[in-house]
């Protein structure tokens, strides 16, 4: 999984995530950080491990679908790895963005077809067709990009 690199400087649960291989990545956006985390991720998939990743890169505030960070788009261009549209929604109720607390309550989780990198030109054309797969699956609310003022009905 790749995961915000000051995640790994917590005591002990960074060395779990650097042991189960996690790979970190620098929010900065400095160049030779982002080849470094391409280059360990490559690494695990040629080997066979599978990488996640949240392509919006952070929760949203709102709910609604953010725009999607390029890093796991062009590793799977460069390494030809399926991209695995998930479509998941309703936990924004269920730990509050900011809060520790767990709420009981429905989380939904879909699994889409595979996408594989080959069958698309360009990694925008395959970024672009991720989001319209995990936006199929999602209510109205979550992908109307148009009102960012109106507030999600359950």
């Amino acid at each position: 999984m790749f995961l915000k690199r000051s995640l790994m400087k917590i005591p002990l649960l960074g060395w779990g995530m650097k042991a189960a291989d996690f790979v970190p990545v620098d929010r900065a956006g400095k160049l030779e950080s982002a080849r470094e985390s391409v280059l360990a991720a490559s690494r695990l998939i040629a080997s066979g491990v599978p990488i996640t990743t949240f392509v919006e890169g952070t929760r949203s505030r709102d709910g609604r679908m953010k725009s999607f960070k390029k890093g796991p788009f062009f590793l799977a261009m460069e390494t030809g790895a399926p991209v695995v549209p998930v479509s998941i929604w309703g936990t924004d109720s269920l730990m509050p963005v900011g809060s520790m607390k767990v709420i009981p309550g429905l989380a939904h989780v879909r699994f889409h077809e595979p996408l594989w990198p080959k069958d698309f030109e360009t990694r925008e054309a395959l970024m672009a067709a991720t989001r319209a797969s995990i936006a199929s699956a999602l209510p109205g609310w979550m992908t109307d990009q148009s009102d960012r003022s109106s507030t999600p009905t359950t």
